[in-house]
């Protein structure tokens, strides 16, 4: 993803984009909360809408303390590289399992993560998963839209498809620059 980025800081769409640094370079497997987002659906069913948020990162730690991957879902996580999400609020590569097994496997963990957090989004069932290299600053012409999807199109044909990833982690953040590892879930590690 680094070299991707590299490009497109390069590249006559640098204006046009705010690159996320690879250090917040992810994949979530779980969408959690966030702090504006306060309605039914987007925060746990056993908290009140008005709770501190620190409250809801305390409740998450302790729940996920304990979580146990177990073996069916226990990493490496085999995953390849499907495309570029449309072009629409930033630059995003779609992700995928490398069998529908494994992205099944990975689709049945985020709904056990569902039911032990008590917060299921309403696009939780077809959230995709990706990994987020840039936000767009603003809506690009047809001509830049057809641009920048050919320059995405010369990396794609290029770059590594597959890649394994190890334990998912328990995050907090503030923003999508920077995330905090609280502990990678099932005690393991990276």
């Amino acid at each position: 993803m680094q070299v991707l980025s590299n490009k497109l800081a390069a590249s006559k769409f640098a204006s046009l984009i705010t690159l996320l640094p690879p250090t917040s370079f992810h994949m979530t497997v779980f969408e959690g909360v966030c702090d504006q987002v306060r309605k039914s659906g987007y925060w746990p069913s056993d908290l009140s809408l008005d709770a501190p948020l620190e409250k809801c990162n305390s409740k998450f730690e302790k729940a996920l303390g304990a979580f146990d991957l177990g073996d069916e879902h226990a990493p490496p996580y085999k995953m390849t590289v499907r495309g570029f999400d449309p072009l629409e609020i930033g630059i995003g590569v779609r992700l995928d399992g490398r069998t529908p097994a494994e992205t099944e496997r990975l689709r049945f963990l985020r709904n056990r993560l569902a039911d032990k957090l008590n917060i299921r989004h309403p696009i939780h069932d077809g959230y995709g998963f990706h990994l987020s290299v840039a936000y767009l600053l603003r809506h690009l012409t047809d001509e830049q839209n057809r641009e920048l999807e050919a320059l995405l199109l010369s990396h794609f044909e290029e770059m590594p498809k597959n890649f394994d990833l190890g334990a998912p982690e328990f995050c907090t953040f503030e923003n999508m620059f920077a995330f905090e590892r609280v502990f990678f879930l099932g005690g393991g590690s990276n």
